[in-house]
């Protein structure tokens, strides 16, 4: 088998197992994505066994592409907000101010962050644009 022949059994293998039917509505749906698809293609750079510690890498049973990964990991329906801040050098360190116990207007991490190093907030938080000034 060529190449390409086992590239596209492996692909049309892929789009059965994602499929939609009612088949589909009884398997557990594989984990949305928490961050946005854009300008992150290449799903192995960081999830790529040994990439980062400090992200999931993919499961050996993934011998799929890196651009295949949106075929069945939909973006979540609740993209993580934005930074509304300058990322000067005060304002690197995310936990400097975002803890449990935050100054007022400052939000905590969820408990869902918990274990997530620093290192990754910007994996899924992007520099946004910040709030108007208050008057």
């Amino acid at each position: 088998m060529t190449s390409l022949a086992q590239r596209s059994l492996a692909l049309a293998a892929l789009i059965l197992a994602c499929g939609t039917g009612p088949a589909s509505a009884q398997r557990p749906q594989p984990p949305r994505m928490p961050h946005r698809p854009a300008g992150k293609e290449q799903c192995l750079t960081c999830h790529g066994p040994g990439s980062n510690q400090h992200v999931r890498s993919t499961p050996a049973n993934h011998p799929y592409g890196a651009t295949a990964c949106p075929m069945c990991h939909r973006p979540s329906e609740t993209p993580p907000p934005n930074i509304p801040h300058p990322l000067e050098e005060a304002m690197t360190d995310c936990r400097t101010c975002h803890v449990t116990d935050a100054p007022p207007g400052v939000p905590a991490p969820p408990a869902s962050h918990t274990a997530y190093n620093v290192s990754i907030c910007r994996m899924c938080h992007e520099p946004g644009t910040p709030p108007p000034p208050s008057r």
